[in-house]
């Protein structure tokens, strides 16, 4: 491989990192306001539980249609920019509507963009792996996605602080990084063309091929995923009460949310090291945390602080 697309794909993976990045500022930026806000509007806490769950029900089962059709089509490229439109477009409307129905609506289209997107987008940068390798490609992008994951609840818990609490004006700003996702994305499919990886690894070629895994495996490692879901609270409800109840002001709520981030990306760093050299059992970790972070329910601001970074 040539050292003009080695470059041109390092390149490829910097712009889909930084898409990630400047995304998931709209995206966590809006999820960390997202309960208090449905609050506003006459939302009940279980109609904020249930709509966060159901969004991310949306954001994970869609994948399974959305991911075969990514292969049958060969639209990865369509598939990512439809999905990355949905949540750019969605996100910022939420502060313009004014009315319940149609934010809860907003809510499970911008869900919808992540079920659409993420297949395509992990078949795109698998390609640019195929060039600069699949750990380095991933992991860069993982990197470059956490920062967003922290940077979008800081900067609207600064326009929330400086506002007055204006969450209209909060979800507005998230169409700046909104506007840059879009350019990047033209950028990214400029370097990357519409089939990285293949000129790498042409069909026939030989590619190595890994095999199905095994049915007992993946059955496993689904329970476990369902078990831990199903005892982890969704941040939206936690944010409503945190508000509500009046124990964390709606400024520091998004801080909350970004140290929560913050303590996941530390924290994935140390359970990844031990899942290596201790196997599987370390996970366990995983559901433990996810039920203590019911905690945050109780009517304690340290609570919902401890609930917070549990859950984090």
């Amino acid at each position: 491989m040539d050292g003009t697309s080695r470059r041109r794909a390092l390149e490829a993976v910097v712009a889909f990192g930084f898409v990630s990045l400047l995304a998931d500022v709209v995206y966590e930026g809006a999820r960390s306001v997202l309960g208090p806000y449905l609050g506003t509007l006459g939302a009940s806490a279980a109609l904020v539980g249930l709509v966060a769950g159901l969004g991310e029900f949306t954001a994970f089962a869609l994948r399974l249609v959305s991911g075969p059709l990514v292969d049958r089509t060969r639209a990865a490229w369509s598939f990512t920019i439809a999905g990355y439109l949905l949540t750019i477009v969605a996100v910022p409307l939420l502060g313009v509507v004014g009315r319940l129905d149609l934010a809860l609506a907003l809510v499970l289209a911008e869900r919808l963009g992540k079920a659409v997107r993420s297949p395509a987008r992990d078949t795109l940068l698998a390609g640019a792996g195929e060039i600069i390798g699949r750990g380095r490609a991933f992991g860069l992008h993982e990197a470059l996605d956490q920062i967003g994951a922290v940077a979008g609840p800081v900067v609207l818990a600064v326009v929330l602080a400086v506002s007055g609490d204006d969450y209209r004006l909060a979800f507005g700003i998230l169409a700046v990084p909104g506007i840059a996702v879009v350019v990047l994305l033209v950028t990214a499919r400029r370097l990357l063309g519409p089939n990285p990886g293949r000129a790498v690894h042409p069909p026939g070629s030989g590619t190595p091929d890994p095999g199905p895994a095994e049915p007992g495996r993946i059955r496993a490692g689904l329970t476990f995923l369902a078990a831990t879901s199903l005892v982890t609270l969704p941040f939206p409800l936690v944010a409503f009460h945190a508000t509500n109840r009046d124990l964390v002001a709606p400024a520091l709520v998004p801080v909350v949310f970004a140290a929560a981030m913050g303590l996941d990306a530390l924290v994935a760093v140390v359970v990844g090291g031990l899942y290596d050299r201790r196997g599987p059992g370390v996970l366990v970790v995983v559901p433990v945390a996810g039920a203590v972070s019911a905690v945050a329910l109780a009517p304690h601001a340290l609570a919902v602080w401890m609930g917070v970074l549990a859950w984090g």
